[in-house]
């Protein structure tokens, strides 16, 4: 079994739909496994395919769009609609996140003060990182592979610095949150042009709709329409996919830590009662690619908190 069939989860939450038929495949030698009904969803329209998707778009696209429905905020209803944009960079007072920024880049000055290619091999050859992070998830032809900002940081260090960073980690965390805030405001470009890109946006939206764990559950089990996306779950109301990505590494507030997207794949895998996988995992790749696309064309929102 491939480790990408072996890896199909939910990334944002536990909620089963009911009443909605599933759909079983299984590949020759492979178990069965029971997948959520396919969302139709274009990845050339990036973050605008919300229209006709949740239709939510309106209420978060921009601050202005914010500003108009700010009274929905604590509102159980109504505040799911708004995708908790209302919590980002500029609407929202100091938080811990900001902190993360400043602790990376402290740790970006040592580490770059040790051996300044560390700078030129983050930026690809350049040492201003100014808008880089917005095209990530990318494809790197030296590596052969696609590779997220929190990759980067851990080939970096140890290609140039014998260091291992590893993804998921603190300093790697708080690397990449500072790494990405140099693109703050700027909008989400990943590639889909390139193919290789596109394969991994193709298995991540087979991931995004396979269901896993004990609980069967899959990412669209909660965030697609016809599920319980817009409906409450255990104190939660799912919300669209789509902008998603655009605020990771997030700060947490119910754990009180730095969180990448990955680790948040990871929680929900946990969630979901089902086995999870280490950051950097192929499998995690393919699904942050998938998730990244849903939010092309919107700003890179970090530091956040959620």
């Amino acid at each position: 079994m491939t480790r990408h069939r072996r890896v199909a989860f939910a990334a944002a939450g536990l909620a089963l739909a009911a009443g909605v038929a599933a759909v079983g495949v299984a590949a020759a030698g492979e178990p069965y496994r029971e997948t959520y009904p396919r969302a139709q969803i274009d990845p050339a329209r990036g973050v605008e395919g919300d229209v006709g998707f949740s239709d939510t778009i309106g209420y978060w696209r921009t601050p202005q769009a914010l500003a108009r429905h700010a009274g929905w905020v604590g509102d159980a209803q109504q505040q799911w609609k708004l995708n908790w944009k209302f919590m980002d960079l500029d609407r929202i007072d100091l938080h811990p996140g900001h902190f993360a920024v400043d602790a990376g880049e402290a740790r970006f000055n040592a580490l770059a003060a040790r051996d300044r290619r560390f700078a030129t091999c983050l930026g690809e050859g350049t040492a201003d990182l100014a808008g880089l992070a917005a095209a990530y998830p990318k494809h790197d032809a030296a590596l052969g592979r696609v590779v997220t900002v929190e990759d980067r940081i851990e080939h970096c260090a140890a290609s140039v610095l014998g260091e291992r960073i590893a993804q998921g980690s603190v300093p790697n965390n708080e690397l990449s949150v500072w790494f990405k805030s140099r693109s703050a405001g700027v909008p989400i470009r990943v590639d889909i042009g390139d193919a290789r890109l596109m394969q991994a946006y193709r298995r991540g939206e087979e991931l995004f709709h396979a269901k896993t764990g004990q609980l069967n559950f899959a990412c669209a089990s909660c965030h697609v329409p016809g599920s319980i996306m817009g409906h409450k779950l255990r104190g939660e109301t799912p919300t669209t996919p789509f902008g998603d990505a655009a605020h990771y590494p997030t700060y947490r507030t119910p754990f009180g830590m730095l969180e990448s997207i990955q680790q948040r794949f990871a929680r929900c895998h946990g969630q979901m009662r089902t086995q999870a996988l280490a950051p950097g995992d192929p499998a995690y790749v393919d699904l942050e690619v998938f998730m990244t696309v849903l939010s092309n064309g919107y700003p890179v929102s970090v530091p956040s908190a959620r």
